[in-house]
């Protein structure tokens, strides 16, 4: 029988978290996988083992080496905070994009509906 609380379990699973989140991200990144890991892995050393993804987040975006924009080719631009995936940053979507994401998939749906119905008037 326990008689204290696991602090270490719900952190472990926090550190996993955020170590996923981290690779998920460096794969984007135009590196090589050996680059990527290390990268990552010296994000992970700086944070405490509580830490969230966006903190993740933040120690890798301040360890990635600073490029001259103009020296990214045109198919692998520069990567900025911007370019994240709102999921990543605890925010959630906005706009247009946020709108189509959340209720695209009922439009998608009534759209086969309506065809469905138009096909069973026709014959």
């Amino acid at each position: 029988m326990l008689t204290a609380p696991e602090f270490g379990r719900n952190a472990d699973s926090e550190r996993e978290r955020t170590a996923r989140c981290l690779l998920s991200y460096a794969e984007q990144l135009p590196l090589t996988t050996e680059e990527r890991l290390e990268l990552v892995l010296a994000a992970l050393r700086k944070l405490p083992a509580e830490a969230t993804p966006e903190q993740g987040l933040d120690a890798l975006l301040a360890l990635l080496p600073g490029h001259d924009p103009s020296s990214f080719p045109p198919d692998h631009p520069r990567i900025a905070r911007l370019h994240m995936p709102c999921q990543y940053l605890g925010r959630p979507r906005s706009g247009l994009s946020g709108f189509l994401a959340q209720w695209g998939w009922l439009a998608v749906v009534g759209l086969l509906l309506a065809l469905t119905l138009l096909l069973n008037i026709s014959q």
